[in-house]
C-alpha cells in the first residue's frame, strides 16, 4: 500500500494538524508502508498531489476546511479514496446544530440549544437559554470560540470570543464530568475522563502541556460505562459516521450523560484522546492507523 499523507491546511487547527501528521508519519514508517507526506496550505490541493501510484489519502487535517465535508466531496468527485467519514457524515457531524437535531431525533440526550445567525462585531443575539450557558460556533472544532457564561458579565467577554463567528450555538451548560469515547469500526474504546485546567475542556486546556489530566478507563460502574459507550455508537450511527470518530459527553451530577458532538477527524498524536482509548484497548498507535487505512479502503 502507498499512502498520501496530507495535513496542515488553512483552519484554526493547522498547528494541531501538523502534530497529528508527524505522528502518523512515524506510524507509517513503523508499519513499513510507502508514503509521501504533504503540508498543504489549501486542503483541496490534495487533488493536485494525487496520482495513480497511491492507494489512499490519509487525512491529517482538523477543523473547518478539512473536516466539514468540502474536502471529502472534492475527493469523491475525483474518485480519490480517503480515510474516515464520507461527505454527508462529515458535513452533518461538523455542524453542531445539524448533529444535535439528529441526536434528538434518535433519542440521544443532548443539552437544550438554539442556533443564532450573528453579524460579527455586533451585539450577541438574544436567547431563551437561561444562564449558565455555553456559546460556541456551530462549525468550528477544538472548542475555538467557546465561551462559558455563568453571569451577565460573562456575556460581555463572550462578545469578544464567540462574537467573532457568524453561526452561534447557545447551549444549556451541563455541570459535571468531561468524557470522550473513541469508536473504530465495530470497536468501542474505553472511556477517557478529562480533568481540564479550565471549567470546560477549551483550546488552552487541550494544547497546553500539563494543563489537563486524563484517566482511561474512566472510573465509572459497568452499567454506566456500557450506557455511554452505547450512546457513542448510536450517535455515530445517527449521523452516519463511517470508519472512526470520537464522541464527547458531559456526565451530570445525577450520572446522566449528555452527548455534545462527534469529531470525525480527531487529534491523532500519540497522546491524543482517540489513541489513548485505543491504547487502553490494546491497540498501539501504528495498529490504530493501520486499522483506519484498511477500514477506509473497505468503505470505498
Amino acid at each position: 500500500m502507498k499512502v498520501l499523507l496530507a495535513g496542515g491546511g488553512s483552519s484554526h487547527e493547522r498547528e494541531v494538524s501538523l502534530k497529528s501528521t508527524a505522528a502518523m508519519e512515524r506510524a507509517l514508517q513503523e508499519l513499513g508502508y510507502a508514503y509521501e507526506r504533504f503540508d498543504l496550505g489549501n486542503e483541496l490541493d490534495v487533488t493536485h498531489r494525487w496520482n495513480d501510484s497511491y492507494d489512499i489519502v490519509l487525512l491529517g487535517f482538523h477543523g473547518r476546511a478539512g473536516e466539514d465535508g468540502l474536502l471529502q466531496a472534492t475527493l469523491e468527485a475525483n474518485q480519490i479514496p480517503f480515510t474516515g467519514a464520507g461527505v454527508a457524515d462529515s458535513l452533518l457531524a461538523f455542524s453542531k446544530d445539524a448533529s444535535k437535531r439528529l441526536f434528538k431525533k434518535h433519542a440521544i440526550p443532548t443539552a437544550e440549544w438554539e442556533l443564532h445567525l450573528h453579524e460579527t462585531g455586533q451585539e450577541l443575539p438574544q436567547t431563551n437559554i437561561s444562564l449558565p450557558l455555553v456559546i460556541k460556533p456551530d462549525n468550528e472544532g477544538s472548542t475555538i470560540g467557546l465561551s462559558v457564561c455563568q453571569s451577565p458579565n460573562d456575556l460581555v467577554q463572550a462578545q469578544n470570543v464567540s462574537g467573532a463567528f457568524s453561526r452561534l450555538i447557545f447551549e444549556r451548560f451541563i455541570p459535571g464530568r468531561e468524557l470522550t469515547v473513541g469508536v473504530l469500526g465495530d470497536q468501542v474504546f474505553p472511556i477517557v475522563e478529562i480533568f481540564p485546567g479550565h471549567e470546560l475542556y477549551d483550546y488552552e486546556s487541550k494544547y497546553t502541556k500539563g494543563m489537563s489530566n486524563y484517566e482511561c478507563p474512566a472510573k465509572l460502574d459497568d452499567d454506566l460505562t456500557n450506557q455511554i459507550q452505547n450512546l457513542a455508537v448510536k450517535s455515530m450511527q445517527s449521523v452516519g459516521v463511517q470508519v472512526y470518530g470520537r464522541v464527547d459527553f458531559r456526565l451530570d451530577p445525577e450520572n446522566q450523560p449528555w452527548c455534545l458532538e462527534i469529531n470525525t477527524l480527531p487529534g491523532m498524536t500519540e497522546t491524543s484522546l482517540l489513541p489513548m482509548g485505543a491504547a487502553a484497548n490494546s491497540l498501539s498507535f501504528p495498529q490504530l492507523i493501520d486499522e483506519i487505512l484498511n477500514l477506509s479502503l473497505k468503505k470505498i
